[in-house]
Formats: structure tokens, sequence, C-alpha cells
């Protein structure tokens, strides 16, 4: 069997994780290809390739899903992802957009053993910058959760807070404010310098915008 760059073999493999988590179910071969940007016939032709490695299963009309091993490799891969995104967004203070670019340039370089070493260096993060916990197992593998980071939602707009992925010790003060996952939060308005007023459990909070970007809301169906 020809050998395949590995990069490329795990670009295809966390892809494939991810459409499977969005689904809720299957990842279909357009959909690769798309986000991907290559030719369906590329993706017909690692697929193949992935299943004779024993990675993947594909069901036609249905779409690919991961086999044990390639479940294994798979979220290795995104694991890695999100802890050089965390470390590139919290530590050297790149935007979530960069710090993701970025990752996906150095996941395929780090060993394990160092990526443990930043992990621990971190202080073992739940979640990644996106807000998406970056120890998956079963019973979040299939679940994706859509929700927005608080300083991206639009003055007069409104959800509920879905998760607080800030240090203990803010996470307890802004609890104590009320913002905390499963309450109301109402965006009342977004200041040039990047104060947001927020209104929680009937009181008006300011925030400043690092904050914000990690309290994660599920916004009301017209909070958009």
């Amino acid at each position: 069997m020809v050998l395949m760059h590995t990069d490329r073999l795990e670009e295809y493999l966390e892809t494939i994780l991810y459409l499977i988590m969005k689904n809720q179910g299957p990842a279909k071969t357009k959909q690769i290809a798309d986000e991907l940007n290559v030719s369906p016939p590329s993706v017909t032709e690692m697929i193949k390739k992935l299943s004779s490695m024993g990675l993947v299963e594909y069901t036609p009309y249905q779409g690919v899903e991961l086999t044990e091993k390639g479940t294994d490799q798979a979220v290795r891969i995104k694991r890695k992802h999100q802890v050089l995104e965390t470390f590139l967004a919290d530590v050297l203070d790149f935007d979530r957009k960069e710090a993701h670019k970025e990752a996906c340039e150095l996941e395929h370089a780090v060993s394990d053993s160092v990526l443990e070493k930043l992990y621990e260096f971190l202080g073992s993060p739940e979640y990644c910058p996106d807000g998406h916990p970056i120890n998956i197992d079963m019973s979040n593998m299939k679940r994706e959760d859509h929700f927005l980071p608080l300083d991206e939602m639009k003055e007069g707009t409104s959800g509920t807070i879905a998760r607080v992925t800030l240090p203990r010790e803010t996470r307890e003060r802004l609890n104590s404010l009320g913002i905390l996952a499963g309450e109301e939060i109402e965006v009342k308005r977004k200041q040039k310098q990047g104060c947001i007023s927020v209104i929680a459990v009937g009181s008006e909070i300011a925030l400043g915008r690092d904050v914000a970007k990690k309290i994660f809301i599920t916004p009301r169906a017209n909070g958009l």
C-alpha cells in the first residue's frame, strides 16, 4: 500500500469527526469535500484508503463513520488541536480565528508527550477557546453544541448561559453576580472600547471583552 502523508490522513480523520458531531450521524462525502476544499473523487479515494486501514466504514447513500480505531485517532488529533489552540489564545494572546489556523499547522508536528506537558502547564483546562470540551468521550462525541461567545452577540439579543470557561476565582465572582450556566442574560449595549453591558438576574453588569469572550450563550431563536 502506498504510504500516505500523515498530515493529510490526520486532517481527514479530524474533519470526519467534526462532521459526525455536527450531523449527529455519518459524515457525507460532499461535506468532507467542502470542508477540505478538495474534489469528491479525491474524497472517495481517501475514504477507500482509510477503510483499508480499518479507520472508517463507508455505507453508500448514508456516509462515513469512524471505527473504534479511527475514533481513537481522530479524538487524539482533535484534543491536540484544542490544547494548542488554548495555549495560543490564552498564553500568546492570539485571537480565536488566528489561534485555530495556527493550531491546524502545529498539531501534526507536536508529540503526545510535549502536548501533555503543555496541557499540564495550562492547568488542565476543561474547554478550548471555542467553549467545546477538550476531553471528548463517547457521551459527548456525537453532540455539537450551538452557542456563541458573549462578545459576538448583538445589542438587544438574549439567551441562556451555556458555560463559563474562565479561571475558578473569576467564575466564582461572576456566579455571585448571577452569571452562571442556566441563567438568562441579555446584551444591553456594547461600548466602543470593548466593554459589554449585560442584564443578569435583573441587574446591569459591565464586563470586559476578555471576560465576555469566555462566556458562551445559547441564543434565543429570535435573538441573533
